[in-house]
Formats: structure tokens, C-alpha cells, sequence
């Protein structure tokens, strides 16, 4: 399929360029015709724009730009395959860190100067220069992959830390709760145990004292008893002296 794509590019007599609004110029290959009429729309400068200096265009969002932009000219999406076709008409890429392309004839408001542009050979520069630029976009690709993913782990290990300080806040909640709730068990058994010694106290205290009431009732009682008939043998006593004298 990648092949089929380069054919397309490769191929001067492709029928759509028409119909895309891409004009065939004299001397003028078409696939140089269609990227410079695409860096020069308007209306996709937000994915595609010639550069400040004018002499090299930035592909900003090169899968914006493999979806929504490429199919209006080419019959693919393949990124990999227009990269190599920039390639072949001496197109280089500027810089590692964003997706800029430069060739001394393609410029800003010169298109006259396009018929200077050529097809290379395909040779072993062309297939070197399409490896080469193959494995800058792997590369590309995976430091992106591993920017991202970098982002993920990073929010990722910042709830958890988040997650991580407040279960040792609710943990330390807790403890000082439970530390509270003993010291008050604490108290209220010392205050009950006070309570029920009171009472046991007081219970024991009545009952003695009533034990001693009992006691001296009881004596009292016997002591009247006593007085009592001690009391009739003196009186019987001093009645039969009477009678004796008599």
C-alpha cells in the first residue's frame, strides 16, 4: 500500500489534481504544484504554514495533517509517503524538534521558481534519505509516546500521593479520636467506681447503724425488765416487814 502511495506521487498523469483546485503548471511537478499550493492556502495555516522567514513551510499537527489536509490533494494519508516524496525533490528536513521542511526553490510568493525543482533519481541517496527520515519520524513518534506517557505516570503518582496524605491525615484522625474516647472510658469508669464504692459505703453504714439501734432496743428493753420486777420484791419485801411487826 505504501508503495501504491509513492506511485501516486511519483506520477505526473494522476487525475484528481484538477478537481482538488492544485493547476498543472508547464515544466512543474505536480506533487511540487500540490504542497505548494497547500502551504499557501489560508485556511489550513493552523496545521500547515510556510515558515517566518518564508523559505521553508512547518507541518504543526502532522495527524491533522495526514487526515485532513493530504486526502484533498493525494489519494492516501500516508505521512511517511509524502516525507518521501519531499525527499526525492531535495526537500530536507530542518531541526529534530518540529516538523519543517526547506528546499532552495520552494518560497513564499515565488512560484515561478518551482520549474527549478527536479525529481532525483531514485538512488541509493534517495533511499538513504527516505530511511533516515522514516527513523527520525519512529524516533519523533516515540519521544512523543514517552512525553505522554511521562505526563500520565507523573499525575498518576500525584493523586496517589495525594490519596497517600489523606489516609495518613484520617489515620492520624482516628488515632487521636480513639486516644480521646479511652481517656474519657477512663474517667467515667474511675467516676463509677467511686459511685458504686459510695453507695456500698453508705449501704454498710446503715446497716450497722441500724444493727446498733437493734442492739440497744433490745437492751433497753431487758434493762426495764429488770427494774421492774426488782422493783415489786422490794415493795413485797417491805410489806411482810410490816406485817411481821404487827
Amino acid at each position: 500500500m505504501a508503495m501504491n502511495n509513492m506511485n501516486q506521487f511519483s506520477s505526473g498523469e494522476i487525475k484528481h489534481g484538477v478537481s482538488d483546485g492544485a493547476k498543472r503548471e508547464p515544466g512543474i511537478a505536480p506533487f511540487v504544484t500540490k504542497t505548494y499550493d497547500m502551504v499557501e492556502d489560508p485556511n489550513t495555516n493552523s496545521i500547515i504554514c510556510w515558515s517566518s522567514s518564508g523559505t521553508s513551510f512547518v507541518i504543526w499537527d502532522h495527524n491533522r495533517f495526514s487526515f485532513e489536509v493530504l486526502p484533498k490533494y493525494f489519494k492516501h494519508t500516508n505521512m511517511s509517503s509524502f516525507v518521501y516524496q519531499l525527499n526525492n525533490y531535495g526537500f530536507k528536513k530542518i531541526g529534530l524538534q518540529k516538523w519543517e521542511y526547506g528546499q532552495y526553490w520552494f518560497q513564499a510568493g515565488k512560484k515561478h521558481l518551482l520549474c527549478n525543482i527536479k525529481r532525483r533519481m531514485k538512488n541509493l541517496n534517495a533511499h538513504r534519505d527516505f530511511n533516515q527520515e522514516t527513523y527520525f519520524y519512529g524516533v519523533e513518534e516515540e519521544m512523543r509516546s514517552q512525553r505522554d506517557l511521562n505526563v500520565t505516570l507523573k499525575s498518576e503518582f500525584e493523586k496517589l500521593k495525594e490519596r497517600q496524605d489523606d489516609m495518613v491525615k484520617g489515620i492520624a484522625s482516628l488515632k487521636e479520636y480513639l486516644e480521646k474516647s479511652e481517656a474519657e472510658s477512663r474517667k467515667f469508669l474511675c467516676f463509677l467506681a467511686k459511685a458504686v464504692k459510695k453507695v456500698v459505703a453508705t449501704k454498710r453504714d446503715v446497716e450497722v447503724r441500724d444493727v446498733i439501734t437493734s442492739k440497744r432496743r433490745a437492751e433497753d428493753a431487758t434493762g426495764s425488765s429488770k427494774s421492774s420486777e426488782k422493783k415489786k420484791m422490794t415493795d413485797f419485801s417491805a410489806i411482810k416487814r410490816v406485817y411481821d411487826i404487827v
